[in-house]
């Protein structure tokens, strides 16, 4: 995101019905980087929590029961599902604030949105939204797996 923010400041023209003279004090851009903002604390949050998670998990040992480790597969599959949501979502809309010329293969910022889709495809998301709503609705422990 401060890369799209520095491209915008330096280069994005406001639309010509805004109203406005800079393209950072357009609300509608005021409003899509503010929830892009409010989503990456949200994944720093869960991300925090996973970890914390996993060193209580990992400082058990051989003493870490079943549920234990099924709780924190939960809470490191729900990092991963929403910061990998959240990462396709930012890279798709940082054109939308940036204009079409951020397009242009001389910025590479496509880069972003392709990295993040090449990892959220190495461990897909469906089959953690699968583990999570099993767990929520049925209490059932998500299977161990590589990627678990």
């Amino acid at each position: 995101m401060e890369e799209s923010k520095a491209y915008l400041k330096a280069h994005t023209k406001p639309w010509l019905s805004s109203g406005v003279e800079a393209a950072e004090q357009d609300p509608y851009i005021i409003q899509e980087y503010g929830k892009m903002s409010l989503n990456l604390h949200a994944c720093s949050a869960l991300i925090e929590k996973a970890v914390t998670e996993f060193d209580r998990a990992w400082a058990k040992e051989d003493a870490l029961t079943e549920q234990q480790r099924g709780e924190c597969g939960v809470a490191i599959a729900m990092a991963k599902t929403f910061t990998a949501k959240t990462a396709l979502h930012i890279t798709s809309t940082i054109f939308d604030g940036m204009g079409a010329r951020a397009t242009s293969d001389q910025y590479k910022f496509d880069r972003y949105w392709r990295n993040s889709r090449t990892i959220s495809l190495h461990d897909p998301v469906a089959y953690k939204l699968r583990d999570i709503g099993k767990w929520y609705l049925s209490s059932e422990l998500p299977p161990i797996t590589p990627y678990s």
